[in-house]
């Protein structure tokens, strides 16, 4: 197969990954909360930036290597947290951390993930991030984090803008249910999609181990609620400074958009910050991550990691411009999955890598840290 013929950007994969995939799993992976305006002015937010291309550089030896935590990473970008990425595509998890381990990219497991850090871990191999959803019990929170470290991930992350389950009503209305089961609807939307069907079927039906050892589902639990809301706190000052203690290793805070929170989260000693509105999937009511970005970074010091809206190598580059210091992608990993299976992971950093490097022939540009600056306001 010609990947690089058939599934040329990012778009390709997106619109084969909707044909392919269950109704219902389309709708986890694709769908926003509320009226979707986040989802919709992210993407209008990055299209209003324009970089000035710049001429008569002769050949250009481009370099994409990125520095970040005191690490030297392949490429600026690497795999955002998504909760039950197993269902998406089967062995998602570790399709995607071997990609970043071969790829040299950090890769992050979610804390509702179907598969565990002890599994994982291994498969990254030194690039492994954790996404935590703070647990309330002190107990729970320090077995967790002595599990996570133990399986070799050196990287904590912590979301903070889900103090309360957002309603997703996308998904209400595809049929997902908590606990989850296989209702007539859903096994009808299944049956007309056996590329997913069989590969499922294979490696069996997506769950969430490594909550297993703290809580069990509820009958009742809201559609697009799960596991993982029987065990969280809405944290505060005191609760990341509780982790900034227990954990021996980087604390990346995840879900900022104000830069107002900046210099609070410098005073507990955070090692990062991600800018982040999880791609309009928790309030309707916010601002485009992007937009903020330049001034959070006019507020802190500290490292930026960006999410929300990335489409391409050259809305990588925008980011960069703006501010940030890393870039993370979530729903574009799970496009290539729904779209290629295995083949996807390797495919989508492929594109992502030559299009970095045409924008920044058409800029001028041979190193990443140059980007600065380079938006036309």
């Amino acid at each position: 197969m010609d990947l690089d013929t058939r599934y040329p950007g990012l778009l390709d994969l997106k619109r084969a990954a909707k044909r392919k995939l269950p109704y219902f799993v389309w709708e986890y992976l694709d769908s926003a909360t509320g009226t979707e305006s986040v989802l919709v002015n992210n993407r209008t937010a990055f299209d209003r930036l324009r970089m000035m291309p710049s001429v008569l550089h002769g050949p250009l030896a481009v370099d994409l290597n990125c520095n970040f935590l005191g690490k030297t990473f392949n490429l600026p970008f690497g795999v955002a947290p998504v909760g039950l990425s197993g269902l998406i595509w089967p062995n998602a998890e570790t399709l995607l951390a071997r990609n970043a381990k071969d790829n040299n990219l950090p890769y992050t497991l979610s804390t509702v993930a179907c598969q565990t850090p002890e599994t994982i871990g291994p498969v990254a191999n030194g690039n492994g991030w954790f996404q935590l959803y703070p647990p309330r019990d002190p107990k729970i929170r320090t077995d967790m984090l002595s599990r996570v470290k133990n399986a070799g991930f050196d990287t904590l992350v912590l979301t903070v803008d889900l103090p309360v389950a957002s309603r997703r009503e996308r998904q209400t209305r595809s049929g997902i249910t908590q606990p989850p089961r296989l209702t007539p609807r859903l096994l009808a939307q299944i049956a007309q999609k056996p590329h997913w069907a069989l590969a499922t079927a294979a490696f069996g039906r997506p769950a969430m181990p490594f909550l297993n050892k703290y809580a069990k589902v509820k009958p009742g639990m809201p559609p697009t609620a799960h596991i993982g809301y029987l065990l969280r706190a809405s944290p505060d000052e005191a609760y990341l400074s509780w982790l900034r203690e227990n954990w021996q290793g980087s604390l990346i805070v995840k879900g900022i958009l104000n830069p107002e929170d900046t210099k609070r989260l410098e005073r507990i000693g955070v090692d990062a910050l991600w800018v982040s509105n999880h791609a309009g999937r928790q309030f309707d009511g916010a601002p485009e991550s992007i937009s903020m970005l330049p001034s959070i970074r006019r507020a802190t010091t500290l490292p930026l990691v960006f999410d929300s809206g990335i489409e391409s190598g050259l809305d990588i580059l925008r980011a960069l411009a703006l501010g940030a210091d890393f870039v993370m992608l979530g729903k574009a990993w799970h496009y290539a999955l729904g779209a290629l299976g295995p083949l996807g992971p390797a495919h989508l950093t492929d594109i992502l890598r030559k299009d970095l490097i045409a924008n920044m022939g058409q800029l001028g540009l041979e190193n990443l840290k140059d980007c600065a600056g380079k938006i036309i306001v």
